[in-house]
């Protein structure tokens, strides 16, 4: 009782800031006292008498480590296998095997370890296939946003510089003896029309069908100023 008072108290304390490591300390930390519980259990059990059924709580709390631990593989594979081996040292050391017309025991307790490790290891490969689908969604909706943004800088940049391409032309037909200057210029705006081309190179990461939202240059700017501003309010925290 006492215990889980501390263990409840440490998680109210810490709930602010959870991790992982605090998560696996608790859950080990609850786990542990069930092997003297056990113990003490089927030793009044078999001493009393009466008919039972041995070794049930170690299946059970085997499997229930397989299917919801917060451990990883290796430490979640040492538990079940701590309480597979008390369960078959409680086995023979109570002389239950020549009590108990089960000769299936403890084998098929041991079966129910492996399943529950089986169980371990199918929700690791799980949880880390869903991390690399969450990694590769992430980086797709990044790229998506950059596509957009670059759309919206190419579009709003397109009228300027036809502006100037066009001031340029005027410039040539009308002051043709500043020609180093006109050279001068026109390598820049080239220079700024081959950098707006080449935003392009992101356009099929573009859903164009789908694509619903405005592409106003204003409205995305707003939006990944907002976006920033969540973020670093994020990494204050």
């Amino acid at each position: 009782m006492l215990e889980a008072l501390g263990l409840l108290g440490l998680l109210m304390a810490r709930r602010r800031k959870p991790s992982r490591a605090l998560g696996v300390g608790v859950f080990v930390a609850v786990v542990l006292p069930y092997l003297g519980l056990f113990a003490v259990a089927e030793a009044a059990m078999a001493s009393s008498g009466l008919v039972w059924m041995p070794l049930t709580g170690h299946r059970l709390l085997m499997v229930g480590i397989g299917l919801v631990a917060p451990t990883g593989v290796a430490l979640g594979s040492a538990l079940v296998g701590t309480f597979a081996l008390e369960a078959a040292l409680l086995w023979y050391g109570l002389g239950l095997h020549t009590r108990l017309p089960m000769p299936w025991e403890p084998w098929i307790t041991l079966v129910w370890g492996g399943v529950a490790c089986g169980l371990l290891v199918f929700r690791a490969r799980t949880l880390l296939t869903e991390q690399r689908l969450f990694q590769v969604r992430a980086e797709a909706e990044s790229l998506e946003r950059l596509a957009r943004l670059l759309l919206v800088l190419r579009d709003a940049t397109n009228t300027p510089l036809q502006s100037l391409e066009l001031g340029l032309s005027l410039l040539q037909q009308r002051v043709p003896e500043e020609a180093a200057l006109l050279a001068t210029l026109e390598r820049a705006i080239a220079k700024l029309r081959t950098l707006t081309q080449r935003m392009a190179v992101a356009d099929p990461l573009l859903d164009w069908e789908t694509q619903s939202e405005s592409f106003d240059v204003d409205t995305v700017l707003r939006s990944l100023e907002e976006s920033l501003a969540r973020e670093l309010a994020r990494r204050r925290q």
